[in-house]
């Protein structure tokens, strides 16, 4: 796959086992800590058990954290201990954005969970996008930054095509889609590559028609920093010289593919740049198609959506993605792609006495989710496989004596909109998570008609 090019290295460690969220949930099993702190956030965080009364260890930095207490949140005690882990970097860097988002606020375990679930397709957002339709021109925006710091590392131009617009004071813009904010820009830092980092369900990175309008003359005319457009020829604008950098290259991929793709060779390697947004690729592979790539990595490349259309770059960002929002396809830290629950040893074995696959998985899964820690005896799994088996049927018959029109009535009740009384619910509010309206309702709704808290922003869900 192509990579990014940044020398960026996770650090190493000779625990490559705890580098699994499995094998860092399995060191939890039987330990007093997982019925204090729930295991599979501790495992989220990059703690593996060690042993020792409730001390845990990063299999990243290395440090340990012990003393915990019910109430303690296992990425802040992580970030207390080593503010520079890469794991945390890596893996943890939507949790420092509470809304609005700000590259270099707190950690917020909340808004990183609810962004997990927006990935992984459990939730929809029906927050009204843009945030801020004055600014879907990037000529409104670049007229924000009439004041911009002089001897800011990063060009208005770039923050403008990446979506961005200035708010006025010191070096802070803002999303004109999702409302994301971002400062403390530093030499090296990418305007594109830092919203996606902070930003990453917004749809104007993720390819979606938000309706952002273009500069006059798009990726084939330069701009100047006080916004004037220039008639300077475009680096490598035209497709003839693209192809023609690649004559001394050594690249697996089709030349004249990579070119019509908008890259050219950089002289180093297999490294290629694109002419438009100038995003970084290496490290080839002969199978990769260099327009997949280019939408995976760089989605907001003006060349790119002009060529390909946004249709084809959310394709390609949502590859690998549940389809089908009422089924999600993760469930506590697994991913069910390949079943990793059933790769643990004691699945193995119970599969091996001819337990079907689909009890095993959710025996295990009901487990970690009711007591923090998985089973550490495939005796022990198999038992409450069967009990399962046995409560699973004995409800079944108790729904089958139950009278249908009564059940019938129940469910309709369960599913009705609290304010109506006629449509399905299907909106949560946030931050109080109430699901108690239907989508028409909640359309007149400030706040919440069960707490009465405030409504910042209204989820779409759906009931499987």
């Amino acid at each position: 796959m192509g990579d990014h090019i940044l020398d960026d290295n996770l650090e190493s460690d000779n625990l490559a086992d705890f580098t699994r969220m499995n094998s860092r949930l399995d060191s939890f099993r039987g330990s007093i800590l997982a019925q204090q702190v729930s295991a599979e956030r501790l495992a989220r965080a990059g703690f593996y058990f060690t042993g020792q009364a409730d001390r845990v260890r990063c299999f990243s930095c290395q440090k340990t954290v012990e003393n915990w207490c019910r109430e303690d949140t296992p990425v802040e005690r992580h970030m207390e201990v080593s503010p520079n882990c890469k794991f945390l970097s890596c893996t943890h860097h939507s949790g420092y954005n509470p809304s609005p988002l700000t590259n270099g606020a707190i950690y917020n375990e909340e808004a990183e969970d609810m962004e997990y679930r927006l990935r992984t397709g459990s939730i929809v957002d029906e927050t009204p996008y843009p945030r801020f339709p004055h600014m879907r021109s990037e000529e409104a925006r670049l007229q924000t930054f009439s004041s911009w710091p002089p001897t800011a590392p990063v060009r208005p131009q770039d923050l403008v095509q990446a979506g961005l617009f200035y708010m006025g004071e010191g070096d802070q813009v803002q999303c004109f889609c999702c409302g994301g904010m971002l400062n403390n820009w530093e030499p090296g830092d990418d305007a594109w590559g830092e919203h996606a980092k902070y930003c990453v369900t917004c749809f104007f990175i993720l390819g979606h028609d938000v309706g952002n309008v273009p500069l006059p003359g798009g990726a084939d005319e330069e701009l100047n920093r006080s916004g004037e457009h220039s008639s300077a020829h475009v680096h490598m604008g035209s497709f003839e010289e693209r192809l023609a950098s690649f004559a001394c290259g050594q690249h697996p991929i089709d030349h004249e593919s990579l070119a019509r793709a908008g890259f050219y060779s950089i002289g180093s390697g297999d490294k290629v740049s694109c002419f438009s947004c100038g995003g970084g690729l290496k490290g080839w592979q002969p199978e990769e198609d260099p327009w997949e790539e280019h939408a995976k990595h760089y989605p907001g490349c003006r060349f790119l959506l002009a060529e390909k259309g946004p249709a084809f770059v959310n394709s390609i960002q949502l590859q690998g993605r549940p389809q089908n929002a009422a089924a999600p396809s993760h469930q506590n830290g697994f991913s069910s792609h390949e079943n990793e629950v059933l790769r643990l040893d004691v699945a193995q074995k119970a599969l091996e006495m001819g337990i079907e696959s689909s009890v095993v998985e959710k025996t295990i899964l009901k487990k970690i989710s009711s007591t923090g820690s998985g089973y550490s005896t495939v005796e022990a799994l198999v038992e409450d496989c069967l009990n399962g088996t046995a409560e699973d049927n004995s409800e079944q018959t108790q729904e089958q004596d139950e009278d249908p029109l009564e059940k019938l009535r129940k469910l309709q009740r369960e599913k009705q909109c609290k304010i109506c009384m006629d449509r399905d619910i299907c909106i949560v509010f946030i931050p109080c998570g109430h699901l108690v309206s239907c989508k028409q309702c909640s359309e007149a709704l400030l706040k919440c008609p069960i707490c009465c808290g405030a409504i910042t922003q209204k989820i779409k869900t759906y009931i499987a």
